[in-house]
């Protein structure tokens, strides 16, 4: 695996750790990167990919301006609810990502 997936990955793993990236978007992110690097093999993503798949119709950040401010504070309050019931599994997953994806660099040097 390229040193630049392995960073990408871990980077956005330690964001989404210390709460330095929206938790959907980190999500997405991930996915997108996992897709990108052929790692669809890579079980450790799977919590990660069902996420992405439970919020697809949670608007990003760039679509919100198309929704009604009713339906943006209902949506809202329903992805808060989410997060604080899967976050756990993502913040194990992506502990489980950095230490797979820093020894892999560590073994290619």
């Amino acid at each position: 695996m390229e040193e630049i997936a392995q960073k990408e990955i871990t980077s956005t793993c330690l964001l989404l750790m210390t709460d330095d990236i929206e938790f959907i978007e980190g999500c997405r992110k991930l996915v997108f990167l996992r897709n990108q690097y052929d790692l669809a093999e890579d079980l450790t993503f799977s919590p990660i990919v069902g996420i992405v798949s439970e919020t697809d119709d949670f608007p990003d950040k760039n679509a919100r301006e198309n929704f009604s401010k009713d339906y943006l504070e209902r949506i809202d309050k329903e992805v808060m609810d989410y997060i604080l019931e899967v976050r756990p599994s993502i913040i194990d997953a992506c502990s489980i990502l950095i230490e797979k994806y820093v020894s892999v660099a560590k073994k290619t040097k």
